[in-house]
């Protein structure tokens, strides 16, 4: 099989409390074709110390003033050589085998520019499965505002360009700006295995800010790239009614009948129980991470 070289930016800034366990479990692949690229803000904390204790597996370390995380990830995209390209933030971690499963999809699917899967969000009590984007579609997360998560994304490089530079205005939506861009109704796969899992913590703007300020960038980010494609308001209204239908069956009934399926299953089957999957996950997945 081939092994794709899989291009990684990793944006920091203040984030030596977690990008130990990032990069632990990103060393935990064994994954042989890797170029790491790690871009900081001048961090004031030990970042630098971090990445020299990693200068194995990393590549290229930027540190210099930028504009928030948006710049951060255009600079790494922009000098990233892989066939593969992926954005991971330095507070998220990769799931197990993460990196084979994205080579043998792309390497199986040569028609396909993006793969996504689910993922996990999870803090030190809990771990919630999120994304639910089996059924996902392009045109309804354009017009009805469907996301998936950064660090379960994963795409083809020349691809890349239609995409840069990302949003520095509005860091709340930068992801969901830049893929929206990025996928543009591309050829793309979901995998069911999750690929990465999203730390909770309270240093997340996103964890403190009023949601109807999220809600509200939201709206800006379409309404640009509608302004962008020369979609009318009334366009839009067309399309909602036309995709309404889809758009309940395939992103509001069909995710929470599988969130159904998978409590039955963990009640049937004691071993899916949510709490050891997350007890694995902190003291044996991250936990020997730390160790590696």
């Amino acid at each position: 099989m081939k092994i794709p070289k899989i291009s990684i930016i990793i944006p920091t800034y203040n984030m030596a409390r977690f990008l130990p366990d990032c990069l632990g479990t990103l060393r935990r692949q064994n994954y042989q074709n890797l170029e790491l690229i790690i871009v900081d803000g001048l961090s004031t904390d030990n970042i630098s110390e971090i990445v020299e204790a990693n200068r194995d597996i990393v590549d290229i370390f930027i540190s210099e003033p930028d504009q928030g995380q948006g710049d951060a990830v255009t600079k790494g995209l922009r000098i990233a050589t892989g066939d593969i390209c992926h954005w991971h933030a330095a507070d998220d971690i990769f799931m197990p085998n993460a990196l084979d499963h994205v080579a043998e999809a792309f390497n199986r699917n040569p028609q396909i520019d993006l793969l996504i899967s689910d993922g996990w969000a999870f803090d030190t009590h809990h771990i919630v499965r999120t994304g639910k984007c089996r059924w996902i579609s392009y045109e309804r997360s354009l017009f009805f505002k469907g996301r998936f998560q950064s660090d379960c994304a994963y795409w083809r490089r020349e691809i890349t360009h239609n995409a840069l530079p990302l949003d520095i205005e509005k860091p709340l939506t930068v992801d969901e700006d830049f893929f929206l861009r990025l996928w543009n109704g591309r050829p793309h796969l979901w995998l069911s295995e999750p690929l990465g899992a999203f730390r909770m913590h309270g240093e997340q703007v996103s964890q403190t800010v009023d949601r109807s300020v999220v809600w509200m960038d939201r709206h800006q980010t379409r309404k640009r790239i509608f302004e962008e494609k020369s979609i009318t308001d009334t366009d839009a209204a067309v399309a909602r009614k036309r995709l309404f239908s889809e758009y309940i069956l395939y992103d509001l009934i069909l995710p929470r009948v599988t969130d159904m399926g998978d409590k039955f299953m963990r009640m049937v089957h004691r071993d899916l129980n949510r709490r050891r999957f997350h007890k694995w996950l902190m003291n044996e997945w991250i936990g020997g991470a730390r160790n590696v």
